[in-house]
């Protein structure tokens, strides 16, 4: 595990531009909001998660986030189908600031094409060294 200034970032996981990350579990990924996210937004009151077996393209809204201070969303980091989706985050928002690496994530999917889809998506010392910019932005 990574922490970069006051951050968490598993090695293990892939993120994307828009500050989510992916896990790759076989032949699904499971997608959630990163730990800068979910600090910066502060404590989220509301999420929208997606409806199982929708089909999704990248670039679509995976979910919707709120919190007192920000709204936000998450793209779909690659197509593919939506297998499962957190409902329990629905009536419990804030275990995304709690859990944001477990049981805070967001949805599960099968990928069209896993190994081009991971190909987009952002790992170790570029992930790293991304992350640090965003702080650098945010912290102006």
């Amino acid at each position: 595990m990574a922490t970069i200034d006051k951050y968490e970032m598993p090695d293990e996981l892939y993120y994307t531009k828009d500050h989510a990350w992916v896990k790759v579990e076989g032949d699904l990924i499971r997608i959630g909001i990163t730990d800068f996210m979910q600090q910066l937004a502060g404590e989220i009151t509301f999420i929208r998660v997606p409806r199982a077996n929708k089909q999704m393209q990248p670039g679509k809204t995976l979910a919707s986030l709120q919190s007192g201070k920000w709204a936000g969303k998450i793209q779909v980091p690659m197509s593919g189908q939506v297998i499962e989706a957190n409902k329990d985050l629905v009536g419990n928002p804030q275990t995304l600031n709690n859990d944001p690496y477990g049981e805070g994530w967001i949805a599960v999917m099968k990928p069209d094409q896993l190994e081009e889809g991971l190909q987009e998506l952002l790992q170790g010392e570029e992930a790293a060294a991304w992350l640090k910019e965003e702080i650098a932005k945010h912290a102006e």
